[in-house]
C-alpha cells in the first residue's frame, strides 16, 4: 500500500474513532443515573446491563482462573463464583444505579431486582464473594456471616483477600486480556494502557469486515511473553486497590527487565494493538500511539471504540 494511502486511512481511522467515541446513543447514561434490565456477568463482580459493563459496589470475587482448596484439593473457586452470581441474577430484572469515584476509572452499580434483591448484598451472603472494602463497607456484615457458616469459599482454603502488593512480581505470565496478566499468583494489569475488552469487536478496514478484536489482543500480548521470564515493576494509585504495572522480559539474574528490549506496554502500543491510557497518561505512550495511528498497524488498519468508551455502551 502507498504511504499516502496509509495516511489517509490512518487520518479517516481516527476521524471515526473520535466521532464514536464523542456519539452518545440513547442507552448509554452518565454516572448517577440508572439502567433497568436483565444482567449478564462479563467476569469477577462485572456485570452488563443493556450495553454497559461495571462493577458491582461493595462486592469482589477471585478471576475465573483462581484456584481455592477444599481440604488439600484445588477447585476452580472464581468461575464457580461467577456461576453462583449468574444463578442469582437469571430470570429477574434489576435497576441498577451507576457511581463513580475519584482516583478509579471503573464504574460501579448497585443493582436491586423488581422483587427487592440486592445483587451484591446476596452474592456476599452466598459466600462465593466477599466484601470490597475499598468504596463501600456496607457488605462487611454479610460477609463475617458467610464465613461463620462456611459457605461458598470460606468452607475451605482462599487466596488471600486484600493482600499488600509486592513491589515487583517475576516469572512466565498467564494472560488474562489484552492488559492483564497473573505471575506467581499477583493480578497485574499493565499501567499507562489500554485494550479492547474479550468480546468487543473492530472494523478490520475498509471491504474487510470486522473481527474479534478483544481476543485477538490477548493473543498479540500472550505471544510477545511467550516462554519468556517477566519482570514487573508494581505500582497502585490513590482510590484504585488493584496492581498496576510496567512489565518486561527479565534480564539474566532476574532482579530488572531487560533495558534493550522495549517493554510488554510499549510493545502493545507500538503494534498499534493497546491505546494510551488518557486518564493515567506515561512518558512517552501517547508518540508510541500516534506512530502507530500513523503507520496504519494493529488496531489502526481499520476503525474502533475506545475500550472505555466501549464499556460506557457508546456502541
Amino acid at each position: 500500500m502507498a504511504s499516502g494511502e496509509r495516511n489517509v486511512r490512518a487520518a479517516l481511522a481516527a476521524l471515526a474513532l473520535i466521532a464514536c467515541a464523542s456519539a452518545q446513543p440513547a442507552l448509554a447514561q452518565a454516572a448517577g443515573d440508572t439502567v433497568v434490565g436483565e444482567i449478564r456477568v462479563r467476569g469477577a463482580g462485572v456485570v452488563q446491563v443493556l450495553n454497559q459493563w461495571f462493577h458491582l459496589l461493595g462486592a469482589a470475587t477471585f478471576e475465573r482462573d483462581e484456584a481455592c482448596h477444599l481440604g488439600h484439593v484445588p477447585y476452580q473457586c472464581g468461575l464457580i463464583a461467577q456461576g453462583r452470581l449468574a444463578a442469582l441474577a437469571a430470570g429477574m430484572r434489576y435497576t441498577c444505579t451507576l457511581h463513580e469515584f475519584p482516583g478509579d476509572v471503573r464504574r460501579y452499580g448497585t443493582c436491586v431486582s423488581d422483587s427487592g434483591q440486592d445483587l451484591a448484598a446476596a452474592w456476599v451472603r452466598s459466600g462465593w464473594a466477599f466484601a470490597h472494602r475499598l468504596h463501600s463497607d456496607g457488605l462487611v456484615a454479610d460477609e463475617v456471616a458467610a464465613r461463620a457458616a462456611a459457605r461458598g469459599l470460606w468452607a475451605g482454603a482462599t487466596p488471600p483477600v486484600d493482600a499488600a502488593p509486592p513491589a515487583a512480581v517475576l516469572g512466565p505470565a498467564f494472560i488474562l486480556d489484552g492488559t492483564a496478566l497473573r505471575i506467581g499468583g499477583v493480578l497485574v494489569r499493565l499501567a499507562g494502557m489500554d485494550a479492547p475488552e474479550g468480546p468487543q469487536s473492530c472494523s478490520a478496514g475498509a471491504g474487510r469486515g470486522s473481527y474479534s478484536c478483544g481476543i485477538f489482543v490477548r493473543g498479540m500480548l500472550s505471544n510477545l511473553s511467550m516462554g519468556k521470564r517477566i519482570f514487573c515493576t508494581i505500582e497502585r494509585r490513590a482510590g484504585d486497590d488493584r496492581n498496576f504495572g510496567v512489565c518486561g522480559e527479565a534480564d539474566a539474574p532476574g532482579t530488572a527487565m531487560r533495558t534493550d528490549v522495549p517493554t510488554l506496554n510499549e510493545q502493545m502500543l507500538a503494534a498499534g494493538w493497546a491505546v494510551a491510557d488518557r486518564a493515567f497518561p506515561r512518558p512517552g505512550y501517547l508518540e508510541l500511539q500516534a506512530k502507530a495511528n500513523r503507520d496504519n498497524v494493529g488496531l489502526w488498519q481499520g476503525t474502533f471504540l475506545l475500550p472505555d468508551e466501549w464499556r460506557r455502551g457508546y456502541r
